[in-house]
């Protein structure tokens, strides 16, 4: 005899409104290839690509989202800004620079000077993720390890001025995951995509720099309700196993459940999920089906 499978949604209706927020950086700083064993964390600029020698240079930021943000926003947008105020002798080479979410923790430092300064014990350098005890994979970090493989913004950068990395779905995912998950908040780095190129190098204002430091600007919308009910989708039943989605929301964390009798016994999770970053669809699959019947049910909190 085939299961008999009921599908049961709960949820509520949401509505938002807009705001946004610009924030500077409460850290920053450059990894310096030229001077491997040096800080420039209290500079009033950060580098990134590489000099006339080839020496590359990375910069990080970080942002502080807590308390900042109400924790049931959702984000709409993020970019960030910086003001280019060096180039090298004659201009040098222009190149397209990333963002990349930074997967481990730093050490802002004290370091000053365009060349930096000896590192004190636990500041970062492109040696050390924190002189002198703990190394980077690398030198200078690598992607998947310390630099997260997706590219959350680009801009070509020449000339002296401001540039800004502009919104996309990837940026908004990483600031929607910082916000939700401060634990995980180790900023970006920012490096050329010519590193192998030399005269790239490009140096912006730090936030010892003041008003012309970055600034990450945010917009985003807030519950006033709670979250919605999530539309049953693709339902199908496949061999012994039973499968349907939904549309998640980014920002809401959703438990699918299930009992076999409505009248006693009690609700059982099936799968919790971790709000995601951006909107998308989750498949849910239940199996092998062994009872004659199942009830499951969507809970969003709220």
């Amino acid at each position: 005899m085939r299961p008999i499978i009921v599908i049961l949604m709960v949820g509520w209706a949401m509505a938002g409104q807009a705001a946004g927020i610009v924030l500077s950086p409460v850290a920053d700083t450059s990894l310096f290839e030229q001077n491997p064993d040096n800080n420039l964390g209290g500079a009033t600029n950060c580098v990134a690509g590489s000099n006339t020698s080839g020496l590359r240079s990375r910069a990080l930021l970080r942002f502080d989202l807590t308390g900042q943000l109400p924790t049931n926003a959702v984000i709409q947008s993020a970019a960030l800004t910086v003001n280019i105020i060096i180039v090298p002798g004659g201009g040098g080479v222009g190149s397209t620079f990333d963002l990349r979410r930074m997967l481990v923790g730093w050490t802002e430092g004290t370091g000053t000077t365009s060349m930096g300064q000896a590192a004190k014990t636990g500041e970062s350098t492109w040696n050390h993720r924190a002189h002198p005890s703990v190394s980077w994979s690398t030198p200078g970090g690598a992607i998947s390890n310390e630099y997260s493989p997706t590219v959350s913004s680009s801009v070509p950068i020449d000339a002296i001025g401001a540039y800004t990395f502009v919104t996309t779905t990837n940026m908004v995912a990483d600031v929607q995951q910082l916000l939700l998950n401060p634990s995980t908040n180790f900023g970006w780095a920012m490096f050329s995509e010519s590193e192998g190129v030399g005269q790239t190098s490009r140096r912006f204002a730090s936030r010892e720099a003041g008003v012309i430091g970055p600034l990450l600007t945010i917009t985003y919308t807030v519950a006033s309700g709670p979250p919605a009910a999530p539309t049953l989708q693709n339902i199908a039943r496949t061999g012994n196993q039973f499968q349907f989605s939904f549309p998640a929301v980014a920002g809401q964390s959703y438990t699918v459940q299930y009992i076999s009798d409505l009248v006693s016994g009690g609700w059982s999770n099936l799968i919790s999920i971790p709000p995601p970053g951006v909107a998308t669809d989750i498949i849910v699959t239940d199996g092998p089906a062994t009872n004659l019947q199942r009830f499951y049910r969507v809970i969003a909190p709220y």
